[in-house]
């Protein structure tokens, strides 16, 4: 099983060029690690990609915009 840093996933909402819904995050994110995916936050192990999104939103990292998923630049560790 593999552990990922979280900025993995904030980057990838960063970068997209088509805006993700929470659904489509989870197909990219876990065919890109795999099921078995774990990640970790600054104070965070072993979060599911669910578990990983409750975090980033109830942090604000997050938000939901309509149907999308947007990183908030605003919320975002710079390390």
């Amino acid at each position: 099983m593999s552990q990922v840093h979280a900025h993995n996933v904030l980057n990838k909402l960063l970068e997209a060029s088509t805006p993700y819904t929470l659904d489509s995050l989870r197909k990219a994110v876990l065919a890109e690690y795999g099921d078995e995916v774990r990640f970790h936050t600054c104070s965070q192990q072993d979060l599911t990609f669910d578990a990983l999104m409750d975090f980033l939103l109830s942090k604000q990292k997050v938000v939901i915009d309509g149907e999308h998923v947007v990183a908030n630049r605003d919320r975002m560790c710079n390390h």
